[in-house]
Order: C-alpha cells, then structure tokens, then sequence
C-alpha cells in the first residue's frame, strides 16, 4: 500500500513539469496568433491565472496539505527554541522531571496493581481466613474447618491449602536450609500451572503416610542439578527422609502471592493432612487457604455464604468454634497486597501532582515569551493567516518541547526504576516485574503530547486573539505583561496549592516515622545476635533428647568468651507469634468455656536478662523451674490487664493451648513489661511465656547478649552447637538492631519517597515564582523607573512587588489546607501517633511552603530595587 504523502516529492515534480507545460503550450498559441514574446509570456500568464495558487489547490485536492504544514510548524518550532535555549532547556528539564517520576512509578502501578495476575482465572482468584469480632483481619485457618467448608460450600470450584516449610537439606558433608511450601494436591491445577518436567502432585500423594514426593522450582533445579532433565525419579534427603523428586516447575510460575516460607520456594510437597492426623484438628489454625469461586459467582454472595456456613458450625461444634467466628472472603490480590496498595496509589498521585506543577511551570513560561511574539502574530494575521493555522503552529511548539521532555523524562525513569528496585524493601510485591515495556512507552508519549497541548494551549489562544493594532504600536520593552498577569498568578497559586498538598502529605509521614523510631519496642535490641538451630532426626521425635540439647548448648554458649547472656526463644520480637488457646482458671470453668487467643512463646530461663524486658511482679524463671513436675509461667503487662484487671494475676493458674480438662495448670510467678510482638506500630497483644521444657520445640531461636563482633559469634555457636550434633543445621545470623531497622523500611521508603516528590514540587513551584515575578519585573520596568524617579524608596518597591505575590501565595495555601484537609484522609492507614489534621503539622508545612515562596520572590524583587531610572525611561 502506498500512501501519497510519502510520494510528495514526486509528485510535486510532476505538477510543476504540467503547471510549466501548460503555460509553454498557452504561449506558443499566443506567439502563433503573431503577438512578441514578451506579451505573448504575459499574456499566457494572465490566460492561465495564479500559478502558486493552482500549486495549492492541486495540493489540497491531493489529501496531503496537513502533512506539509505539519512539516513546516516542526520546521520553524525547531528554529524557535534553537534560539532560546535557556528557556528550552528549563522547560525540558521540568518536563522530565515531571514525566520521568510519573512514568517510574506507574511501571510500579502497573506491575503491581493492574496487571493480570499469573494463574488461571485471576479475578475469581481469593484468599479464605476464619476471623472473629475482636479480629477481622485472620490469615490463617486448619485443616479441619476448611475440610467442613468443603463438605457445605456451594461457590467455589476448588479450595486449596498451603503452608510454609523450610526442611534440611542433607547433600555433602553440611546440611542447608531451603525453603519450601507444603500444599494440597489440587493447589497447582487450581492456578493453571503444569510441570515443566515430570508430573503433578496425585491424590495418592496428599496422604500422611505417602506425601515424600517433591516438586522442584525452576531456580533451584539448575542451582542444585545443574538443569539435568533426567532428575525425575531422583531421592533427595529432606529433614533425614527421602523425597522422591517428581518433576520441575516451569520457569514462568511466580508464586510471590503464596509466601509462608520467607522468601522463594526452592521445594513443594504435598501436604499430607488427613481429617483425625495431628495438627489437621479445627483448632490447629497453622495453614492458609486459597480458593477459586465458581464462574458467575460473585464475591458478596461467597461471602454472605461462608457467614452462614460458620454460623452453623459454631452451633454444631462449640468446642471447636468461638460463636463470634467468622471468614474473612477477599480477592487475591488485596489480601497479597495490604497496605502496599494504598502506598503504592498514594505515591503515584504524588507523581501526577509533580507533574501538573511541572506542566504549570512550563504554561507560565510559554506565557512569560507570550508577549515577545505578539507583534510577529499579528503581523501574520495582518498578511492573512488563519487564527486556527496559528494556534496549530503554537501548539505544535509546545508539544515538540514536551515531546523532547519526554524523551529525556523516559530515559530518567530508567534510572529511577534503577533506585527503586535497589531500595525498595521486600514487602513490596513483583518488584522483579517492574520495567518499562511498550506500554508505558505508549503512555510516556501520550503524557507528553498531553502535556504539550495544555501547557500550550492558553497562551496560544491569548496570542491568537491578540489586537493587530495595539500589538503592531507597543514599543519593544513592552508594558501589556500585567494587564493579563491574573491568569498567571492564578497558576503560581495552583502551584503552591499543589506543592503544599505534598509538603503536609510528607510531614505527616515523616513525623509518623519519627514517632515509630521513638516507640519502645519493650526490650533492649543493642548488642543481640539471634541465629536459629533445626534438630531433625529420629533421635529428637522425644521431648527429652531435644530438651537436653538445647541445655548443653546454651551451658556452652554462655561459657563463651564475651557472651553476657544466652537464651532460646520459639519466636522472635518483631516476627510474629505462635498462637496458643490458653483458660484463665475462674470459677465456674466448664470445658465449654469460650478460650481466648493468647501469644505464649516457650523460652529458656534468661531470656528476660538476654532481652532486658523489665520484671513488673512476681520473679522470673530460675533453673529450679525447669526441673519441676508443676509448670509456671510469666504473662505480659497486657495479660494481666486483659483477665485480671484490678487484680494481681500472681499464683493465679492458666491452662495452655488445650480443651482437655484433664490437662495440667500452670501457676502465673511473675509479670513483664510489653513486647510490640508484630512491629513498633502495633499495639501489645496480651502474652504469656512458658519455659522451654514444657514442650519440645525442635527449631529454636538463640538470643545472645554480647559485645564480641557478630561474624565471631556465629563461627564460636556453630563450633559449640556442632560439637554436640554435627548434623545440626545453623542459619540465619542477624542482629536483634538490623531485624527491627528492616521491619519499618516499608514505611520508611514510602515515606523517603514522598518527601522528595514533597521537596521536588516545592523546588518547582519556588522556579514557577521566580520565573512570574522576574518576567513581572521586567515588564514593569518603566512604571518602577517612574516611581523611583518621582522620589519612591527602594524599600517602597520592594513592598509593593512582594505584596502582589504574597497575596496570590496566601490564596494558593489557603486552597492547599482545604484539599489537604480532604485528601489526607486517604493516608490516614499509613500514619502512626499523628492525626491527618495535626495542627502543628499543617503549621510546619506552611512556614517551609512560605518561607520557599518568599525566597524565590525576593530575588526578583531585590532587582526592582536596583532599577535605574534613567535606564528605565529611556525611549527606545
């Protein structure tokens, strides 16, 4: 197919070879009837009419006049801001910035928020969590609930069960941990996902006694078999037992949004629960469930569905619900995300803020030029110019300028991305599939054709109405500036309406963050390494042989050199608990009595001493205590308040994590301050502590106080630990400091994030003023050389150029209080300690948003004051 545009050239040619013909054969007739040359040439012109415009005609007949005219606005905008490179370089580098930070964070949007998620049938993709009144946000459910919803459920077509795993791994002389996820066998046909290699987990495989099958992750089957496509088939010793490699995952499946392991999954085996096995009862609430909802289902109704089912159960088995149970029914991808949803919106329309004041700084320089070309366009017009060709050409200037500003905006967010992904924390989702693809390429260039026509568009309408004839007498310094400087200033108050939104935005996050570091976790975390240890084997299946090893251990490790204190604990401050019913002995206790859900953590008797958790009643554990046949335990502040408010709780008795009766109580001997368990902005939760011989926990955390360096530390704990089994895994090294740093990095990258977008729109909207009150100087530069020559003081002057500005400032903060008022409401989940209308906040905000303006504007007028008058009135 050919298009008459591209054959222009040719066809040009040909018309003017016809054009010349016709008037060869029109002066040949008229030399033939006996005319002189000369009036036979004239007379054939005359004959023939306008040559050019028949050119023109023919042109428009040809489709392809828009093309040329094009061509030509390209032409004459390249020549336009070759010739004022100051203003073209300012404007292109706002344009980037504008566009460069919109673009970076919407390839975050993008890869986040809106595009498909990886399975089968995404959108009916949701996440099942049993909750009750006094917790709306479960996550977790058991075996045997979700097996009962199976039996009574009508809206789902499969629901799956996952959990977190980290085996063993026995290769070579030293075993290593891995990561895995156990799930149920209809959990990757539920996501659409078959096995590179090999085959899916069988019903046969989801057995207690047969679920040693394992599939393989893409990474770790060429990390650990070098890609060996003959694996399957193969044993791997997992935990001291062998698994029997089945197949390969694809490389493609990302399984980011079934995460209980920590990080990637190197393994999946099957889970292996069945109704009456241990830990498959109602209450052992360890697993996660994902479900797919039947096609036409909608979510309410599945919903309003598993209410009434739940409500049933609670009625039918009271021992195994609470009566206020419930389950939470939500889209995949919400629960996956949490509150990075709303951080992640919240920084992108930051970005569209910098962007608008990046558009309006560059319209008020379009504007600011506006007046020098007021007599070439009404020249034009004069000659005969078409009011719409001449705002076609103004607009193709400003939309050539955003276009370059693009360009280099689009380059910029690479860079941008570059930083994002290198410091962004690991809660924020898919950050692997963020980068710029062709469709942000498409949306970089929509944004900079947009971009160009607003910032274009009014000062090509002002400069296409312009008055001929005022515009052909104004004399060269011109003086009409301020006759339409109030659409200006009502940019610059858009300007600092818009920079304040973000500045009181950055504050309030800012200071919420500066009141999380001040938060007391309820411990000390200086000078604490922590490193975990697995016993795995036959060998420690008893509660006696792994209680004697961890006494040896921590008899070795507290003899170390430099070790203060050593202790073991079952979960670490910061990461979570693990859950426990526990009773409160009152009279009148029947078995059927509701039990609340206490956070009860086994440690060694110097945990308190290791942590510095201070001891409120009562005493702590001693050795003694761990030798006796009547257990005790120590509850938190929260504890006590909670189910002995007004009393003291000491010698008081609780019953841990059972409904039995039979089932012996453990007497309460002492009270400690809170722990924040689940992160320095969150509240204490009521917890109890048990000593680490009334069970056996096979994967302990070591907790050490000292002063040695922590490289030495880890080399001396394995030497001890290894001393003892040197099948004993050690993993994980990390400082008790370095573990609470990372559990606010999300809400310390957002809120870095939004404090340089907040300083980026101040920046600009300090350049926008300047820029207004420098081109308002200059205009006004013969009506300031009147005043001062009829005797007006510099101080005199500088009042009356920084009152006009102040004014239109006052307005602009004005209007940013009312909309931050109303906007920040959609942060108020990401504050801590602060309201959204912290008065002191907004009145910080306010003085830097003041003090910014003012500055820009003093420097334009501290120049009024230096005008002289001689200068100024000298006419031109």
């Amino acid at each position: 197919m050919k298009f008459p545009f591209l054959e222009r050239r040719r066809r040009n040619t040909e018309l003017d070879e016809e054009l010349h013909s016709h008037l060869t054969l029109a002066e040949r007739e008229a030399l033939n009837s006996g005319r002189a040359a000369e009036d036979a040439r004239n007379a054939a012109r005359r004959e023939f009419g306008n040559v050019a415009l028949a050119e023109e005609l023919t042109r428009d007949a040809w489709g392809f006049r828009w093309f040329a005219d094009l061509l030509q606005d390209l032409r004459y905008a390249f020549r336009m801001l070759r010739k004022s490179p100051g203003f073209t370089t300012i404007a292109v580098l706002t344009i980037a910035l504008g566009i460069g930070a919109t673009t970076s964070i919407f390839s975050i949007v993008k890869a986040v928020l809106l595009d498909a998620l990886p399975y089968r049938k995404p959108a009916q993709l949701v996440t099942l969590a049993e909750t009750t009144s006094a917790d709306r946000t479960g996550v977790n459910v058991s075996f045997g609930e979700v097996e009962d919803w199976k039996a009574r459920q009508h809206s789902f077509e499969s629901i799956a069960i996952y959990r977190g795993w980290t085996p063993t791994l026995l290769s070579g002389d030293s075993p290593s941990l891995v990561l895995g996820q156990r799930v149920t066998q209809n959990f990757f046909p539920m996501l659409g996902v078959r096995p590179a290699l090999g085959r899916e987990f069988r019903p046969e495989d989801d057995r207690t006694n047969s679920w040693h099958a394992i599939l393989l992750s893409h990474p770790f089957w060429i990390r650990q078999f070098g890609g060996d496509p003959n694996v399957v088939g193969r044993k791997i010793i997992l935990d001291r037992l062998p698994f029997e490699i089945v197949g390969v995952l694809p490389q493609s499946f990302r399984p980011t949004l079934f995460l209980d392991a920590g990080g990637q999954p190197d393994v999946w085996a099957p889970l292996g629960y069945e109704v009456g096995a241990p830990y498959a009862c109602r209450t052992c609430q360890h697993v996660r469930a994902a479900a797919m909802l039947k096609d036409g289902v909608k979510l309410a109704a599945a919903q309003s569905e598993m209410n009434s089912i739940v409500q049933q159960l609670a009625r039918d088995f009271p021992k195994d619900y609470p009566p206020d149970a419930g389950v939470a029914v939500a889209p995949l991808r919400a629960t996956w995300l949490g509150k990075a949803q709303s951080a992640v919106w919240m920084l992108f329309a930051a970005t569209g803020f910098v962007l608008l004041i990046a558009c309006v700084n560059v319209a008020n320089l379009l504007l600011a030029r506006a007046p020098a070309k007021r007599r070439e366009i009404a020249l034009r017009t004069a000659l005969g110019a078409a009011r719409s060709r001449i705002i076609r050409q103004l607009l193709t200037e400003s939309a050539l300028l955003s276009l370059i500003g693009g360009a280099f905006g689009f380059l910029l967010a690479n860079w941008i991305i570059y930083l994002l992904i290198r410091f962004a924390p690991d809660s924020l989702p898919r950050l692997e599939s963020v980068h710029l693809d062709s469709a942000i390429l498409i949306l970089a260039l929509a944004v900079s054709v947009l971009t160009g026509i607003l910032v274009g568009l009014t000062p090509a309408l002002q400069l296409a109405r312009v008055d001929q004839r005022e515009a052909m007498q104004e004399s060269t310094r011109g003086s009409v500036g301020a006759r339409r400087g109030r659409f200006r200033e009502s940019l610059i108050a858009a300007e600092v309406s818009l920079a304040f939104i973000l500045t009181i935005a950055s504050f309030l996050l800012l200071k919420s963050f500066v009141r999380v570091l001040n938060v007391d976790p309820g411990f000390d975390p200086r000078g604490v390494y922590t490193v975990n240890f697995a016993l795995e084997g036959p060998q420690y299946n008893d509660n006696k042989p792994v209680i004697e090893f961890e006494r040896q251990a921590l008899q070795r490790i507290q003899a170390l050199p430099g070790i203060q204190s050593a202790s073991i604990v079952s979960t670490l401050p910061i990461g979570g608990s693990f859950d426990q019913n526990a009773l409160v002995r009152e009279e009148g206790y029947t078995p059927d009595a509701q039990l609340p859900d206490i956070d009860t953590y086994d440690i060694s008797p110097a945990y308190f001493a290791a942590m510095r958790i201070p001891l409120l009643r009562g005493h702590l554990f001693t050795d003694d205590d761990t030798k006796t046949q009547s257990p005790v335990v120590i509850v938190s502040e929260s504890a006590a308040k909670a189910y002995w408010p007004g009393a003291d709780p000491i010698g008081r008795h609780v019953q841990l994590n059972t409904r039995d009766a039979k089932a012996p109580w453990a007497t309460i001997v002492g009270v400690v301050g809170d722990v924040r368990q689940y992160g320095l902005d969150s509240q204490p939760t009521p917890e109890i502590y048990a000593l680490y011989t009334w069970r056996s926990f096979e994967r302990p955390c070591l907790v050490i106080r000292t002063n040695q360096d922590p490289n030495a530390v880890t080399r001396m704990v394995e030497h001890e630990i290894w001393a003892l089994d040197r099948n004993v895994l050690v993993w994980n090294p990390f400082l008790l400091s370095q573990i609470l740093h990372d559990s606010i990095s999300p809400r310390r990258f957002t809120m870095s994030l939004l404090t340089a977008f907040g300083v980026l729109a101040v920046l600009l909207a300090a350049v926008g003023i300047y820029g207004v009150m420098s081109f308002s100087v200059a205009q006004r530069t013969r009506e300031i050389g009147v005043r001062m020559a009829l005797g007006a003081r510099p101080a005199l002057i500088l009042r009356m150029v920084l009152s006009e500005i102040g004014a239109v400032g006052l307005v602009g903060l004005g209007a940013g209080v009312v909309a931050a008022l109303a906007l920040t409401r959609l942060i108020a989940g990401l504050l801590y300690g602060v309201g959204q209308a912290d008065p002191w906040t907004y009145a910080a905000a306010v003085a830097v948003v003041a003090c910014v303006s003012l500055l820009a504007c003093s420097i334009p007028a501290r120049r009024a004051t230096k005008i002289e008058p001689s200068i100024a009135l000298r006419v031109d």
